[in-house]
């Protein structure tokens, strides 16, 4: 097995880091030993809460921030979860790979981030009464005053804070959390993945079933994020309660210090110590990651102000507590929010659900570079939806990309193990920090571009148009330079 050109790279971190490069794939490490599926199925709950929290992002604090502030401003906010992801993820990975804590490697870092975006959520619903206390303009008065005379000043303060708030606790939760699983998935790393996702679906169920059952989550913030925090606490203080690791004993000690910066130094170390295989997956995942993000980023507004033309302006407060009732443009925003984040999320969960069930039989028949080529042929399909106003065809496109988004997510870390083996000191949290780096690239390139493409006269259309595009470009990717000889579930 051959290590890395330059063998002092091979040890970071006192982490013997050889990745394989692409003619050592069938050397694979000796087989791991795999946890039953019902440990599985406790391992992987957390997944829930957090995709709970992040389609509660998209689905209610997007529209939100598009209440308060400018399209631009709100694709500029939104870049924020994108750079914590592509600052935390490896340096948490590399942290807790390294961490010798009587509790384990990952459970420490999963116990805080569960807590603090609880504390973040709790923050979260009093963010209006903050910003009335403070001189904002009160609810019932948005629509009687003239619009110069409106100001949500604090309110937008404290909630593109408490944004920013989030989206640091929810990376620093959900980096340990992949990686605990993946310790104790063994060889059945994409059942482990299909499994997760499953309960992640669960999780977007969630906010969906709130949004059809009780209309727009940014008209009921409270309840929603007390939603947010119960699931949290219930799923993650199950895994921290019931899942026990063996204490990690590194193979030279070093200081804390020392250990730090190495960390911060793995954003970008995990992506030059990357093998071949995994660098041309990364590249897989920015451009498809780009695709889907300018959808989701914005799948809102998208609805509400392209397909439905519908006005954003104080959709948040009328029509309930005593306020004017809405006006059809302020309907019509509202529709089309519901229908993003109600019943085309609903379906396209439950198509998400069916294909998890079948994808490791895909594998096993066809291989992982097929599954993955083929899969991203529904997100080239943005390109369509982005010239098309037709509400069922625009949800029949979006629900297909269900395929392309299940298939990556699921064959995350089943690809890197494949590559660089499952050992303790294979470097799994470096180069798992690394891959979700990709995933982080493609959205912030999106909020980026997004920022400037939405105030073009195709509004939050020609995002979409450009994520198709670059979907496309994915495809080919995959199709001529992807290799990998995996057939493993």
């Amino acid at each position: 097995m051959s290590n890395l050109e330059d063998p002092k790279e091979a040890v970071y971190n006192a982490v013997v880091v050889t990745p394989k490069n692409e003619g050592d794939e069938a050397q694979i490490s000796k087989p791991v030993e795999s946890c039953s599926t019902a440990f599985l199925f406790l391992l992987c709950c957390p997944k829930m809460a957090l995709n709970v929290a992040w389609a509660a992002q998209w689905a209610a604090l997007g529209p939100l921030l598009q209440i308060l502030i400018s399209s631009s401003w709100v694709q500029i906010v939104q870049l924020v979860g994108p750079i914590s992801g592509l600052l935390i993820a490896p340096s948490i990975g590399v942290l807790s790979d390294n961490c010798s804590s009587k509790y384990g490697r990952r459970r420490p870092f999963l116990f805080w981030g569960a807590l603090m975006s609880c504390l973040c959520w709790l923050v979260m619903m009093f963010c209006t009464d903050i910003g009335e206390a403070l001189g904002d303009t009160p609810g019932h008065l948005l629509d009687t005053l003239p619009q110069e005379q409106v100001t949500r000043k604090w309110t937008t303060v404290f909630v593109i804070l408490t944004y920013i708030w989030m989206d640091i606790t929810l990376n620093l939760t959900q980096t340990p959390l992949n990686l605990l699983i993946a310790d104790f998935a063994g060889e059945r790393q994409v059942t482990a993945s299909s499994l997760g996702n499953a309960y992640s679906i669960a999780g977007s169920f969630v906010v969906s079933g709130y949004i059809m059952a009780f209309g727009p989550a940014h008209e009921s913030v409270k309840p929603f994020m007390c939603l947010l925090i119960a699931v949290m606490l219930i799923t993650a203080g199950a895994v921290l309660y019931f899942v026990k690791e063996k204490v990690f004993v590194p193979i030279q000690e070093v200081s804390k210090a020392q250990e730090i910066k190495d960390a911060f130094a793995a954003v970008w170390t995990g992506i030059r110590l990357l093998p071949k295989t995994l660098a041309v997956y990364c590249a897989i995942i920015v451009l498809v990651q780009y695709g889907f993000t300018a959808y989701m980023g914005a799948k809102g507004q998208y609805f509400g102000l392209v397909v439905k033309g519908g006005e954003s302006a104080g959709a948040d407060k009328c029509g309930h507590d005593g306020n004017p009732a809405c006006s059809e443009a302020q309907n019509n925003y509202n529709d089309g929010v519901r229908l993003a984040g109600g019943s085309t999320d609903t379906i396209y969960n439950c198509v998400s659900l069916l294909y998890l069930a079948v994808l490791p039989y895909l594998v096993r028949k066809y291989g992982v570079k097929k599954v993955i080529t083929v899969s991203i042929i529904p997100q080239i399909f943005l390109i369509v939806m982005a010239y098309c106003k037709v509400v069922a065809i625009d949800m029949i496109i979006v629900i297909a990309c269900a395929f392309t988004q299940n298939t990556l997510l699921s064959l995350f870390m089943a690809t890197i193990i494949h590559v660089i083996g499952s050992e303790e000191s294979s470097g799994l949290g470096l180069f798992a920090g690394a891959l979700n780096s990709a995933y982080c690239c493609g959205q912030f390139l999106n909020f980026i571009f997004s920022s400037i493409l939405v105030t073009s006269s195709m509004g939050y259309a020609l995002p979409i148009l450009v994520g198709g595009i670059l979907s496309a470009l994915g495809f080919l990717v995959s199709l001529f330079f992807f290799k990998i000889e995996l057939y493993s579930t």
